[in-house]
C-alpha cells in the first residue's frame, strides 16, 4: 500500500482548527505553550514532517500531546493532560 501524504492545503486546514481549539481553551495566544505549538504547526505545514510531541501549559501543571501526521489517512490531533 502506497501512504499518500497529506496535501500542504489540509495542514493548513487542520494546523488552523488546532490553534483555534487550544485558543477556545483559554490559552492565551502569548503563552509559551501556544508560540511553541504555533512554531510546530508552521513547520509542519511548510515541510510535510510528521511531528509527535509535549508541550508543556505553563503555569499549570498540564502539557498538550500534538499529532502533526504525514499520512493523508491520518488527522493532526492535540490532547491536553494531567
Amino acid at each position: 500500500m502506497t501512504k499518500v501524504e497529506k496535501p500542504k492545503e489540509e495542514r493548513v486546514k487542520e494546523g488552523i482548527a488546532l490553534l483555534k481549539q487550544v485558543l477556545d481553551l483559554g490559552v492565551p495566544d502569548q503563552n509559551s505553550a501556544y508560540i511553541e505549538l504555533k512554531q510546530q504547526i508552521t513547520t509542519w505545514i511548510n515541510t510535510g514532517k510528521a511531528w509527535d510531541g509535549k508541550i508543556p501549559l505553563y503555569p499549570s501543571q498540564r502539557q498538550m500531546e500534538v499529532s502533526l501526521p504525514r499520512s493523508a489517512h491520518i488527522s493532526a490531533t492535540i490532547n491536553i493532560k494531567k
